[in-house]
């Protein structure tokens, strides 16, 4: 199976891409969040695309993202209004999302300022060269996996998975609605999260039935949603999803359908540096390194998978998959034992709470790492709903 059209002509152009942008002596990156960490971690790992940009430009520093931020890794960050000159042999290459695509080329359009020539990183090409960093990356750490084509969504007979095969999609009354909706699919059903509080049903399955955790739903978010399936389904293969982020099509059925995986994970990112730093952004050091000590006192044989984890960056996100029962069965147990001890360890801590779905999602990391020469690990793109 090959990548489809789209995505075969998305390659094409992202390598012309990059051809291009080697006649440029000085590169500027419009973006200066994860996915531009992204590319200086795939530099330094001596992955040979584009150059180092000479400054990020970013639309306003007066938010969030950027309060305070005048730099990353020493490499200055200007709002595109404090650049008022750019030299005949300069590019702005845009790394921001596709979604920020349309707001950034009316920004540059309706400003005075004479700008050299700009280029677009798109999503799906950022998707391909993730792969590619990937597929020589993973093989040099001593890790073996495969990666399932982006290809076209193929009808499967419901025969030959029904009963079989089953995910369950999370979602909650809070959620923010989405504008596209993904397509109703007969192997993935709607289950609500956090449902023993909620002020109204919105799926037939619920996370307060049978052996639940519905309650902690607000500090674990689709962890219920995990639990739940881990407790109270029977199937071959399970897992979750999320209501805007799903696996793209029904061709990750087919290598379970005919045994060739025992389990589908989300192509993994691509972080700054290492996974340490990168949960930093959202959360304290203290609760990472509380979750490696539990796993050197409870779990002794990851624990130099953990460290790794820690010192390297690739990252499995969303603690999305589909996964064999036992398998699933054995990840679940060391997920929630994991989570569990280091809250219960954190309890008297009197600095900010974390919520438990961000450190979950680096122990998710280190239980599929450990096992990815264990298992038949293939990585899918995952498919967004915004």
């Amino acid at each position: 199976m090959q990548d489809n059209l789209f995505y075969t002509e998305e390659y094409k152009n992202l390598k012309k891409l990059e051809t291009s942008l080697t006649q440029y002596k000085t590169l500027y990156f419009y973006g200066a969040g994860l996915r531009s960490e992204e590319i200086l971690q795939m530099q330094r790992e001596g992955f040979p695309f584009l150059q180092k940009p000479e400054a990020f430009l970013v639309t306003g520093k007066k938010n969030d993202s950027f309060e305070n931020l005048e730099q990353l890794d020493g490499i200055p960050i200007y709002s595109i209004d404090e650049i008022r000159e750019f030299s005949e042999d300069s590019a702005i290459v845009v790394i921001a999302m596709d979604i920020y695509h349309n707001e950034i080329r009316q920004r540059l359009a309706d400003s005075s300022v004479t700008y050299p020539d700009i280029y677009y990183l798109t999503d799906a090409m950022e998707q391909l060269l993730t792969r590619e960093f990937l597929e020589n990356y993973l093989p040099k750490q001593g890790l073996s996996a495969g990666f399932l084509p982006f290809a076209d969504d193929c009808k499967v007979d419901s025969d030959l998975y029904q009963e079989r095969i089953h995910t369950y999609s999370v979602m909650c009354e809070r959620d923010t609605k989405t504008v596209a909706h993904f397509e109703v699919v007969p192997w993935i059903s709607n289950i609500q999260a956090g449902a023993v509080a909620a002020e109204k049903r919105i799926a037939d399955i619920c996370d307060d039935a049978g052996e639940n955790i519905s309650a902690l739903n607000p500090y674990y978010n689709e962890l219920t949603g995990l639990y739940w399936v881990w407790k109270n389904t029977e199937h071959d293969f399970s897992g979750i999803c999320h209501y805007r982020r799903r696996f793209e099509s029904n061709t990750v059925l087919l290598p379970l359908i005919n045994d060739e995986a025992d389990i589908i994970l989300p192509l993994p990112f691509v972080v700054g540096h290492d996974l340490r730093t990168y949960y930093q952004h959202w959360g304290e050091a203290i609760y990472y390194d509380t979750m490696l000590q539990i796993i050197k006192e409870k779990y002794p044989a990851y624990y130099d998978t953990a460290i790794w984890c820690a010192s390297h960056p690739v990252f499995i996100p969303n603690n999305i998959c589909i996964a064999r029962k036992d398998i699933l069965s054995e990840y679940c147990a060391f997920l929630f034992d994991v989570v569990f001890s280091v809250e219960d360890k954190m309890a008297a801590y009197d600095g900010k709470k974390q919520k438990r779905c961000w450190l979950s999602e680096h122990v998710s990391t280190i239980y599929f790492i450990h096992h990815i020469r264990d298992y038949r690990v293939l990585f899918s793109k995952i498919e967004r709903c915004w």
